[in-house]
């Protein structure tokens, strides 16, 4: 499974604020290996476009808005939305199953 993380800093960003996202690959919960992207608002393709290419399965982030919640939907990625602190908690909590998210964020 690949988790992407928005972040600004070291700590869960809003999706929106991000210009880079940390690709987690993470198998019988533990984390393997990790990459930094950076992605432009300006492309051709969107983001969520961008990260299904990544092969991501889900995505944390902070708040998100509605357009962009719409679309990961449509490419079947998984998004945790509402989640702040840092990079490590965020994943750390993923993989224990224990992240707090908000289930509403970006409706």
């Amino acid at each position: 499974m690949r988790v992407a993380v928005a972040y600004v800093d070291g700590n869960v960003a809003d999706f929106k604020a991000a210009d880079e996202f940390i690709l987690y690959d993470i198998e019988d919960r533990k984390v393997g290996l990790s990459q930094s992207i950076q992605v432009r608002k300006d492309w051709y393709m969107s983001v969520a476009e961008f990260l299904a290419e990544q092969d991501t399965d889900a995505v944390i982030c902070g708040q998100i808005g509605r357009g962009a919640l719409s679309s990961f939907k449509e490419g079947s990625i998984k998004v945790f939305g509402g989640v702040s602190g840092s990079v490590e908690d965020a994943v750390k909590a993923y993989t224990e199953g224990t992240l707090i998210f908000d289930p509403m964020a970006g409706m």
